[in-house]
Formats: C-alpha cells, sequence, structure tokens
C-alpha cells in the first residue's frame, strides 16, 4: 500500500459507470453571520452614543462628543439622522458633529493634495475653500474667472503693441474692478479664501496674486508669482521684459528697488531666490500658513492645530526630497 499520500486529500472514486460529479465547495457561514453580529453591535453603540448626545451633563456630553468623534465616517448616517431630529438640542449637537466629520474628510484631502509633487493652484485654492463651506461649489467662481479671462483676451488682441498689451490685466482687474488689498482685519479668513477675495473684491496680497495669475492664464498672458517675506508680488511679462505689480495696491507697478526698500524697512537682505518665479505649490503651501495664522490670531487652536500638521508634513517631505536631490 502507498503511504505517501494522504487518502483525505481526495475524494472517493465514483461508482463504475457514474460521470463523476464536479465538487461544490461550501462557504462556511459562520463568519459572515459573525461580522454581521459586529456591524449590529456598532451600530447600537452609536445609537446609545446619539442617544447620550442629549445629556444635559457637560461631563457626559464631552465624553460622547469625543467617541463619536472618534468612531469617524461609521457615526455620519446616525449623526445626520439625528441632525434631522424635532430635538432642537440634539438637532444643533448633531449638526456640529456632522461638519467636525465633514472637516475631518477636506483635511485629509487637503493633506493628500499638499504633498503631491506637483500642484495646481486653482484646484488648491478650491479645496482649501472647502475648509469655509463644506459644500463648497467652484464652478460659479470659475465661470467668474473665465469670464474675466475672455475680457482681458479681447483687450489684449486689441492693444496697439504688444509691450503694452499685459496692462490690460491690471487696468480690468485693478482700476476697472477694483481689485485691492483690505486694510480691515488683514488676516481675516475673507481675506484669505479665494472665493470670498472674488465675492468682495478685497483680499490679502497672495489672494489678489492668485486672482491676478489666474485671469492672466486664461487670457493667455505669461505671469509668475514673486513670493518675498511677508509681500507676495505679480511679474507680468512683456515680450523679453516684464514689470512688477502689485495686486494688493490695485495692481500698482513696482520696481525692483521698491522691493528692496521693503525688505529692508524689515531688517531683511535681499536674496536672489525671492525674485524668482515662484512656483504654484509655493504658493498653496505659503496659503496653508496664511489660513493657520489667521485661526491662531482668532483663538482656533484645533483648527490652527490641524493646519500646523499638515505644514509640518510639507516640510518633512521637502527635506526628504532636498537629500535625495529630486
Amino acid at each position: 500500500m502507498d503511504h505517501s499520500r494522504d487518502p483525505r486529500a481526495e475524494a472517493p472514486p465514483a461508482p463504475p459507470g457514474t460521470a463523476e460529479l464536479p465538487r461544490v465547495e461550501r462557504r462556511d457561514p459562520a463568519p459572515d453571520r459573525g461580522l454581521a453580529v459586529v456591524r449590529r453591535a456598532r451600530r447600537a453603540h452609536v445609537d446609545v452614543l446619539i442617544d447620550l448626545l442629549d445629556d444635559g451633563s457637560p461631563t457626559v456630553l464631552a465624553t460622547v462628543r469625543e467617541r463619536l468623534q472618534d468612531l469617524g465616517r461609521s457615526a455620519l448616517p446616525a449623526l445626520r439622522r439625528a441632525a434631522q431630529s424635532t430635538d432642537a438640542r440634539l438637532r444643533g449637537r448633531a449638526r456640529a458633529l456632522v461638519s467636525f466629520h465633514r472637516r475631518q474628510d477636506v483635511l485629509r484631502r487637503v493633506a493628500g493634495f499638499a504633498l503631491r509633487p506637483d500642484i495646481d493652484l486653482e484646484r488648491g485654492l478650491f479645496l482649501l475653500a472647502r475648509l469655509d463651506r463644506p459644500e463648497f461649489d467652484c464652478r460659479p467662481y470659475r465661470k467668474a474667472l473665465d469670464a474675466m479671462g475672455a475680457e482681458v483676451r479681447a483687450r489684449v488682441a486689441q492693444a496697439p503693441d504688444g509691450s503694452s498689451a499685459p496692462l490690460a490685466l491690471t487696468q480690468y482687474l485693478g482700476n476697472e474692478l477694483g481689485f485691492v488689498g483690505s486694510e480691515v482685519d488683514f488676516n481675516h479668513p475673507d481675506n484669505i479664501h479665494v472665493h470670498r477675495a472674488l465675492e468682495r473684491k478685497r483680499g490679502m496680497p497672495l489672494t489678489l496674486v492668485a486672482i491676478y495669475l489666474l485671469v492672466a492664464r486664461r487670457a493667455g498672458l505669461k505671469a509668475a508669482p514673486i513670493a518675498l517675506p511677508g509681500r507676495v508680488l505679480l511679474r507680468l511679462y512683456a515680450g523679453p521684459r516684464s514689470l512688477i505689480l502689485d495686486p494688493f495696491l490695485g495692481g500698482r507697478a513696482r520696481t525692483r528697488q521698491d522691493c528692496v526698500n521693503y525688505l529692508a524697512k524689515h531688517g531683511l537682505v535681499p536674496r536672489p531666490q525671492w525674485f524668482a518665479d515662484a512656483s504654484d505649490a509655493a504658493l498653496f503651501h505659503r496659503q496653508i500658513l496664511n489660513l493657520m495664522g489667521s485661526h491662531q490670531a482668532r483663538g482656533l487652536t484645533r483648527e490652527a492645530v490641524e493646519l500646523q500638521g499638515i505644514a509640518a508634513a510639507v516640510n518633512r517631505l521637502r527635506a526628504a526630497r532636498k537629500r535625495a536631490g529630486t
């Protein structure tokens, strides 16, 4: 007898004259039942927490909020139902937690976007807008930029010469539409988020430069940011020459000496890299820092820490890429 094979490893032979039937593997339903039990238990746990969300004890409420936050997206269906409750207190608390989870989702997307090797500034700024409005729809703002770009393009086509053509950008945005810097509550989020700047025609230097840049690209003009410390300007190319504009001052022309004087006023010695064309990634990362600083100034510690974590991750990645020579 051959003892080298385990007879349990194969099916018994079919009776003579009988066709062999295909084997059917049976699936043990126990794992599925176990998973269903776990899911039901989890839903029951969330339902208990939702009931306690209406508790009058501040201690109980703090614990319940923390647990519902830790549960992440799995708590959202129950929270959305509670957000429609007829109980005003429960409804308000549930809606606040839904907003928290939405913000966490946006933050994850911002972090992933910020770590990309190539960044599109427009997409990045509209993504940041979701931190202001979780249900933000960028389409109306893209249409507004498209319309401005089309108008500038038409004016460029009618310009008498190539050297004066780019000035159509500042003439239209600064002089006619009135885009200018906001001196009131300078670091308010309304001055940082690009959609709010488009609505109000007011903003911080970087935000206004971004608007000029996005319109210039649509108009077929060559432009690039100049990211000086504490101030972002726009370089607008006119053939082989270029000029520097300050959108914060309504598009006023500036000279390199003006920039040197600005730096000297703040105790800074000019560095060549500060006058180089800045990348979209550099502006997007700087805008994250602007928003972080705005939250810090307003005492919004949690929001500031969230963005600080993203900025730190970007810095670590930059350092790693620099060491790798990429």
